[in-house]
């Protein structure tokens, strides 16, 4: 068995109080039966017994009833688990054992990776100078898989797209989400022409790693992107996103009511200070893009949704950066901490509720934005 894991998986330890966005509260958690019978048997060293606060739904799973501001009624004022405090971490769900970490099985390689939905994950990535992977291999020979051909020719592309991201952070992140997007695009005719062999790639892809042809492409990209049609584009597609409350809620309204009121105008201006800003995140676009390719572009075997899910990813690349844009058009400045917020909430809000999925795929397909003249659309930064 082959494991491919994103370098961060090994070590990453929650943040526990201290995490600014818990995930202990605010969406749907599962339990499983196992866990389900530890919290029937230990009642009384919760306090609380289990029919009080986990139920049994129409399609079977048991889920936590969620309490005021849709936290878990096991998550304590300072924000610990009383569930570990009391028990310990072994009797924890495989829900709240496993999250943040993503396992992907194919066949003989199992793929680990981490939501960016947890603050601790983005935190991790703002600090690193890159990201790694690391590849192991023990005598367990895995399940037979019948798409491993496509896995093995979709790998390389997704590792060609990689390079393009990491090699190449001289270039605007316009200039190279757009060329990985064109490797993904060519990846999947070929895939659609039963043509699965990535060396036909090759070719376009080491131009694309040429920094002449790079910036050569940057200067054709820049004159195709209008902030007034951006402008547009963000203010239609902001209503898909939802809060229920608190402050996660507040920043959606205030997003909305700057696009509402603001005009193209201010947006224009406001819009160039910010991107100056961003200018000391360089080093983490890069680590956040590497994370989403890595995650985002191996459907399999329906391979021709990859292109989809890189949009959508790139949709939500937007959606985080304009709020965060508003909040820094607001203050002057955009601090650390509220834009780890913003990420993950994003990031929480578009992986796990199927609802916004399916709205916002509906308006990107509505402005024909699932196209590189949709992806350039959404790229802020």
């Amino acid at each position: 068995m082959n494991y491919l894991m994103v370098d961060l998986y090994k070590d990453f330890q929650c943040s526990a109080d201290a995490c600014p966005n818990t995930c202990c509260a605010g969406w749907r958690i599962i339990v499983d039966e196992d866990a389900y019978q530890k919290m029937v048997d230990h009642q009384k060293e919760l306090g609380t017994p289990a029919a009080d606060w986990i139920e049994k739904e129409e399609d079977g799973l048991y889920t936590v009833k969620l309490a005021g501001e849709q936290r878990c009624p096991m998550l304590t004022e300072k924000n610990l688990c009383r569930v570990v405090l009391n028990l310990g971490p072994d009797y924890q769900c495989i829900t709240c054992m496993e999250y943040p970490r993503i396992l992907r099985t194919f066949g003989s390689v199992l793929e680990g990776s981490l939501s960016m939905s947890c603050p601790e994950v983005i935190a991790r990535l703002m600090d690193k100078t890159g990201v790694q992977f690391d590849l192991v291999s023990d005598d367990n020979p895995g399940k037979p898989f019948e798409h491993m051909t496509l896995y093995r020719f979709a790998g390389a592309v997704r590792s060609g797209m990689v390079d393009i991201i990491q090699h190449t952070a001289d270039i605007f992140l316009v200039t190279r989400l757009f060329a990985a997007y064109d490797i993904l695009c060519r990846a999947v005719e070929f895939y659609e022409k039963k043509e699965m062999d990535a060396s036909f790639l090759q070719a376009q892809l080491d131009q694309y790693l040429r920094e002449e042809v790079l910036y050569s492409l940057d200067g054709y990209l820049q004159k195709g992107i209008d902030g007034r049609d951006q402008y547009r584009f963000v203010k239609d597609i902001l209503p898909v996103i939802d809060g229920e409350s608190g402050r996660w809620r507040q920043l959606i309204l205030l997003t909305i009511e700057y696009f509402e009121r603001a005009g193209v105008e201010r947006y224009e201006k406001d819009m160039e200070r910010f991107k100056e800003h961003l200018a000391v995140y360089k080093t983490f676009y890069i680590n956040y893009w590497i994370y989403r390719i890595f995650q985002d572009v191996m459907e399999i075997p329906e391979y021709g949704k990859s292109k989809e899910r890189f949009i959508y990813s790139t949709a939500q690349f937007c959606l985080i950066q304009s709020i965060a844009f508003v909040v820094f058009a607001r203050n002057g400045f955009l601090d650390r901490e509220d834009y780890i917020f913003i990420i993950s909430s994003v990031s929480r809000m578009m992986e796990h509720n199927t609802t916004v999925r399916k709205d916002l795929v509906a308006k990107l397909n509505e402005f024909h934005a699932l196209s590189p003249a949709g992806l350039l659309m959404m790229i802020i930064a």
